[in-house]
């Protein structure tokens, strides 16, 4: 087989297939240490692999002598493209031999392939399978707006990943790892009937680190209970879902608070953050007075004899009231720096229950509600 490409189109698609390549797959089963090429017509399929996860992409080419498929090590071809300029280049693969040879304009390239008939095999939907259209932009937003609060923790599965519900009226992304949670509702998508599926961190890292950004078509989703299968124009990603039962996330966030504060995000993230430079390293914890008018920020290290504190504006604390609260600022970080509004409400009922935050200024059809669980604070 035989077919002209140029050398940059070809490199760009084999970069974005080798994201499914996960090192400790590679080291399971070798062979997904290679990128699948199928040529049929002038249509070159290239499709990357790991145990759970497939990505494939489609490029057109010039098919010069017939079509054939063979596999090749990522690092082989990748590496040599990447010092190539960008230029037409003839690859030619003899399957028998298990050869492959790239020439371009001044020299050539040769390597070994593999038989393509090694490759796993891609999974099938099967059973009741279910198909759903997303946009692409709404599906990105509500993975990056949730996914970084999911769990790193393997033995609760589960809430390692985004969870999707789906409702007739809406889609609701979730991600909790126990002591923050994140909830984001679109109500600008609508599904035939309820359903729900869990994300894998690693699907929602592939999708969200170069596969959405650049699509403007709806996405094609289809799932059954082990499998999802993402169509895009730029190709197709079939990935294994999470199993087992989420936890019912609405039941930990409070209906009503007894303190709502208003205050801008940004003066509260900086101010935070210059006062938990100055608080216990192993706890990160920042303590919070929130009284009318203003909140006290302080953080202090009793083994290392150092203190902080700031007081920054805010409205919307009744008068002659105060709660004070302390929060770990490594995750009250990630909740503020996920919420994209310049005003934020803080809810708070006492020093021992979660704090709720949501953003003044939201999308149309959008809302977002963080929680946040508090510090015990001793002696109090």
């Amino acid at each position: 087989m035989r077919f002209i490409v140029t050398s940059n189109d070809l490199l760009q698609q084999l970069l974005t297939v080798a994201k499914a390549i996960s090192s400790k797959s590679v080291a399971a089963i070798p062979v997904l240490e290679n990128i699948l090429f199928e040529l049929k017509g002038n249509a070159l399929t290239l499709t990357a692999s790991d145990q759970s996860n497939r990505l494939t992409s489609v490029l057109e080419v010039q098919n010069q002598s017939g079509d054939g498929t063979f596999a090749v090590r990522s690092n082989i071809i990748i590496d040599a493209l990447k010092e190539l300029p960008d230029q037409p280049i003839e690859m030619e693969v003899e399957e028998e031999a298990h050869k492959a040879t790239v020439t371009y304009s001044n020299g050539i390239y040769t390597f070994l392939t593999s038989s393509a008939d090694v490759y796993p095999e891609p999974i099938k939907l099967e059973g009741d399978v279910r198909t759903v259209e997303l946009p692409a932009q709404s599906l990105l937003r509500g993975l990056e707006r949730t996914s970084f609060a999911a769990s790193d923790d393997d033995r609760r599965p589960i809430m390692t990943g985004v969870y999707l519900d789906f409702f007739a009226d809406k889609l609701v992304f979730v991600a909790s790892d126990g002591r923050i949670l994140v909830r984001y509702t679109d109500t600008n998508i609508k599904n035939d009937a309820p359903a729900a599926i869990c994300l894998p961190a690693r699907v929602c890292a592939l999708l969200t680190r170069g596969l959405l950004a650049k699509e403007v078509a709806p996405i094609r989703v289809s799932f059954d209970d082990r499998n999802v299968v993402f169509q895009m124009k730029s190709g197709t990603l079939t990935a294994r879902l999470l199993e087992g039962k989420y936890p019912n996330y609405n039941s930990v966030i409070p209906i009503e608070s007894l303190h709502n504060i208003t205050v801008d995000k940004d003066l509260l993230f900086f101010a935070s953050k210059r006062v938990s430079l100055f608080s216990n390293k192993a706890s990160s914890l920042v303590i919070f007075e929130f009284s009318e008018g203003n909140i006290h920020i302080t953080g202090q290290d009793l083994e290392l004899s150092i203190a902080a504190e700031e007081t920054i504006p805010c409205s919307g604390q009744a008068p002659g009231t105060k709660v004070r609260i302390g929060f770990d600022f490594n995750y009250l970080q990630r909740l503020l720096q996920g919420i994209p509004s310049e005003q934020i409400l803080i809810s708070l009922t006492d020093q021992t229950r979660a704090g709720v935050i949501t953003p003044i200024q939201s999308e149309e059809g959008i809302e977002i509600c963080s929680l946040i669980i508090p510090m015990k604070l001793i002696g109090e």
